[in-house]
């Protein structure tokens, strides 16, 4: 069965009925958004509305239904006002269960497709994008800008599907054990070394970007603040920078590449991957994962130093008594 048959199936009727009026108010929204001074007084009114949130969400909320959900505010309502409908529709795209995601998915695909007919809606969504980007600091504009140039590429089913698998395969860096297995047949007696001089490293650079360093940063996540990101797959719950995927794939290519160096360049090309499928599948800006790699590879390098010094140390002691 395609996607598209399998999401018609998971739609109710009312359901799909509160899709089309919530495409249509976000339309309607867009298109009441007819200079920069509307453009500046909705974002305006968004930043107020943003102060109240602190964090991503960090657990789905699953007790109302869709309906109810997309209701709430009178979300629906054709008439609603534009800023009221974008704030919503964005709150509930971020905090969406597996069930509402379900639905908002649907009308992602059909939102772009409809404000390609729609001229003032597509005006509207411009001059929002081109304030926004006027109100962040350098780096976070030129950062939003390559975002969208990478995120807005083509997105076939398969590209999607594949990219999405390499990177929860990745995550962590789990994606490396891999790389341990086929040593360990080929020269068990080595695999072993290098599974010491490189898991260890890796699990403490991994974690120590995903844990102290995003939650002193605290970045939002793109598509929480940028109206045309596309999110293929689920939506992270963490913040986003650095970025934690690219970390792990560096940390690791830095590792092995020391211990294989004829392999070295294929390491850092699939640590580059990793990289670059966290800005396609929408989870992370190209800082979060520029500076991931970047942080990984130097914490790996950093961890795996101390741990031999820490050996070398404890080896020393039990020869002294």
């Amino acid at each position: 069965m395609r996607a598209d048959e399998k999401m018609d199936d998971a739609l109710s009727g009312e359901e799909k009925r509160c899709g089309a009026r919530t495409l249509r108010a976000l339309e309607k929204g867009f298109a009441d958004i007819e200079t920069e001074a509307d453009a500046a007084r909705a974002i305006d009114e968004l930043e107020g509305i943003a102060v109240s949130i602190d964090e991503p969400p960090q657990e789905p909320n699953l007790e109302a239904p869709v309906s109810q959900i997309l209701q709430r505010k009178q979300i629906a309502r054709s008439g609603e006002n534009a800023v009221d409908v974008i704030a919503e529709t964005t709150a509930q795209v971020a905090k969406a269960s597996p069930e509402n995601e379900v639905m908002l998915d649907a009308a992602i695909p059909a939102a772009d497709e409809e404000s390609k007919l729609c001229e003032p809606s597509q005006r509207g969504r411009t001059l929002l994008r081109q304030e926004m980007l006027k109100r962040l600091a350098p780096f976070d504009s030129l950062d939003a800008i390559v975002y969208l140039e990478i995120n807005r590429l083509p997105h076939p089913e398969a590209a999607d599907r594949w990219l999405g698998r390499f990177s929860r395969a990745m995550t962590g860096g789990h994606g490396w054990i891999a790389v341990l297995v086929v040593a360990a047949l080929v020269d068990r007696r080595r695999a072993w070394r290098v599974a010491l001089h490189v898991l260890p490293a890796l699990w403490l650079s991994t974690m120590t970007v995903e844990y102290p360093v995003k939650r002193f940063f605290r970045r939002q996540r793109p598509f929480l603040a940028i109206v045309e990101a596309i999110v293929v797959g689920r939506k992270p719950g963490s913040f986003s920078f650095p970025s934690g995927h690219s970390a792990a794939a560096f940390a690791g290519a830095s590792l092995l590449a020391r211990q294989y160096p004829q392999a070295g360049r294929v390491f850092y090309c699939v640590a580059g991957l990793v990289a670059f499928s966290r800005v396609y599948l929408g989870a992370h800006y190209p800082g979060d994962v520029l500076t991931g790699g970047l942080l990984g590879a130097g914490l790996a390098r950093l961890f795996r130093s101390l741990i031999f010094r820490a050996f070398r140390g404890i080896a020393a002691l039990r020869l002294r008594f």
